[in-house]
């Protein structure tokens, strides 16, 4: 491709892999020339990669992403830049000024339910259920269609999941159904626009006091469930790839209580179960999975953080060289935690009272189709 400073392709394409997604939307409209290498499949791709390469690109494009409770928007804000600037190390407070709105959807009263992100792109549900794709650096946005003959009589609980699956070189939305004998399953495919209907039905049921958002670890979405028969506690698995159901056998002396509450998650690419005691002045623990699939691996941390009136706390996929980061559900606090010396440091959001879940996802070009 020929280009204006007659500068070599792929000169012009190392240099503009380093340019925010905000910027680069703003180029497409310099050249038709510049438009095709930007929306090039490679480029999206070289653009993506390039924040693994480099840390201040890293930290240019990593951004947290805050679901409040019966918003209809979706808000963030960029975690790395934040911290740079407030690195005195003690308590903080992220400012309006420091937040963006990357979703607001057009019926005030259709809050947004559930988050998914994949690769800069984010799956998530509004509370009737309609099914949505965005991309929240270049605002793009489509609704999904539901899957036909999916119907929802019967159904008590949604399971939903959203990765990209290597083998079939396609983003998939897996859906699930409970009913009081089990759970099945469609999977759409974002290439083919169409969906698939397992027609099996597993004997299992969504934890009560879990989410609906499957995590995914291992090539796998995960939901905390009980089998029908027994009632018994374990983690179910959706393989992405071969799109079928395993077990999981979940911590030792792992029942459900009205004092107890559990959540499922992922920390440091394993899973994790976090424990809320209510009777323990409102201790929080982790079990960890520290090796895939060895139920003797699962591994209790205790956290020194105490409170009683939030929910759980979790990991969500941010590391520092000391900390990771945590959230408090149905609070406005984060928390940078040491699992070397248990100190922590609080970063709280007052713009908000409370929200129900956090993810970290990385800016990109990746389109919806």
């Amino acid at each position: 491709m020929e280009n204006q400073h007659n500068l070599p392709t792929e000169i012009v394409s190392d240099i503009l892999s380093r340019v925010p997604v905000k910027s680069l939307c703003r180029f497409r409209c310099v050249s038709k020339p510049w438009l095709s290498l930007i929306t090039h499949p490679d480029f999206v791709k070289l653009h993506y990669n390039r924040a693994f390469e480099k840390e201040d690109i890293l930290h240019q494009r990593r951004r947290v992403l805050i679901d409040v409770p019966g918003s209809n928007s979706l808000f963030s804000f960029g975690i790395d830049e934040f911290l740079k600037r407030d690195d005195h190390g003690g308590d903080a407070e992220v400012e309006e000024s420091d937040i963006d709105c990357v979703y607001c959807h057009e019926e005030v009263d259709s809050g947004v339910m559930l988050v998914v992100p994949c690769n800069g792109l984010l799956f998530f549900t509004v509370s009737n259920l309609d099914l949505y794709l965005l991309n929240p650096a270049t605002r793009e946005s489509k609704q999904l269609p539901g899957p036909e003959g999916f119907g929802m009589d019967g159904c008590s609980y949604h399971l939903f999941g959203f990765g990209f699956d290597h083998s079939a070189d396609d983003y998939k939305v897996v859906y699930g159904r409970c009913f009081d004998d089990g759970v099945d399953f469609g999977v759409y495919m974002l290439k083919t626009g169409s969906w698939r209907v397992i027609e099996e039905r597993y004997p299992y049921k969504r934890a009560v006091t879990d989410d609906s958002k499957g995590i995914l670890v291992n090539g796998g979405f995960h939901w905390l469930s009980r089998r029908v028969g027994d009632q018994s506690m374990m983690i179910m698995a959706f393989l992405l790839a071969e799109e079928e159901v395993r077990e999981i056998e979940a911590p030792p002396d792992f029942t459900e209580s009205d004092l107890i509450y559990f959540s499922l998650g992922a920390f440091r690419e394993c899973l994790c179960v976090s424990q809320w005691i209510l009777q323990d002045a409102g201790n929080h623990e982790f079990w960890v999975m520290k090796d895939y699939g060895v139920s003797e691996s699962w591994t209790k941390i205790k956290l020194s953080i105490v409170m009683l009136d939030s929910g759980n706390i979790l990991p969500a996929p941010y590391r520092t060289k000391s900390h990771d980061l945590l959230f408090a559900k149905w609070i406005s606090d984060f928390y940078l935690y040491n699992f070397d010396d248990h100190t922590f440091r609080t970063v709280s959001i007052t713009l908000f009272q409370e929200f129900r879940d956090a993810e970290v996802y990385l800016e990109s070009l990746v389109p919806l189709n």
